[in-house]
């Protein structure tokens, strides 16, 4: 009787080419080209930055629905931004970060001497995917959101052994980006709160 690995391992290698390129990537364990890790120049859970940026002691609105959280809006209402602490966070130490198309009710928050607010690596609202996985890499997994809306995922898991990543000693970085009618409307990225 033949050997049956030859003919398994073709048979995988097979069923893994029929896969898009990045279920492809995933399936091979890649990982995130260059994962953000600042915004507006403020560096994940580093209170210096935060107090520098958005003064020191923000207020933090707490629900139910997310974590504590700070929002400010750009200098012309277009674009807020929203910094997320864990609970077990220090004064302005923010490990998350979101931005999105400002809502009216965004107007009432307090503006910052910004138009436009973006990553170190030049992520910005209205960007198509293509400059978001130019500029971040390949390894995401894409879905449907509603019928006008693609989400872009990343994620890195076991962070906390990552060279770049292992300082801030979270296990799992995370980040998202939402696009509607070809442009980045929303994106948020940081780290799971242990």
């Amino acid at each position: 009787m033949p050997d049956p690995k030859p003919l398994l391992l073709i048979g995988l290698a097979v069923a893994a080419s029929a896969l898009p390129v990045t279920q492809r990537a995933a399936a091979r364990g890649c990982r995130m080209a260059h994962p953000d890790l600042s915004i507006y120049a403020i560096e994940l859970t580093d209170s210096d930055s935060a107090a520098r940026q958005v003064g020191s002691g923000a207020a933090l609105t707490e629900d139910t629905e997310d974590l504590p959280h700070a929002r400010f809006v750009s200098s012309n209402g277009a674009q807020e931004l929203i910094l997320y602490a864990h609970f077990e966070a220090g004064v302005d130490e923010y490990a998350e970060a979101e931005v999105r198309v400002a809502g009216q009710e965004a107007l009432a928050l307090e503006p910052l001497p910004a138009e436009v607010f973006r990553t170190e690596h030049g992520i910005e609202l209205g960007m198509s995917a293509t400059d978001v996985i130019d500029r971040l890499g390949r390894c995401f997994k894409r879905h449907e959101k509603k019928r006008a809306s693609e989400v872009l995922e990343y994620e890195i898991r076991g962070a906390d052994g990552d060279p770049k990543l292992k300082r801030y000693g979270y296990p799992v970085y995370y980040a998202e980006y939402e696009f509607q009618n070809g442009g980045l409307v929303r994106f948020r990225f940081g780290f799971e709160s242990r």
